[in-house]
């Protein structure tokens, strides 16, 4: 029997964590591998966003960069 009492603790985006549900609640909770996925997959998409931003911002850099030196 999987033990499925488990929640991703939201706050922070950086500082999510798996935890135990509260006792009190009741309804479909996670097991500890669904919940650890869910965070994984949630920071893979972060990562994600913020490797275009960066790239967009050195291109931006770049240029600005090549630009001064011409003038």
């Amino acid at each position: 029997m999987v033990n499925r009492r488990y929640v991703v603790s939201y706050g922070d985006p950086m500082e999510r964590h798996v935890s135990l549900a509260p006792e009190t609640e009741t309804g479909d909770f996670l097991s500890k591998a669904e919940a650890a996925r869910r965070i994984v997959d949630e920071m893979d998409e972060v990562i994600m966003l913020a490797k275009r931003n960066r790239n967009r911002a050195m291109r931006i850099l770049r240029a600005e960069k090549k630009k001064g030196e011409r003038e």
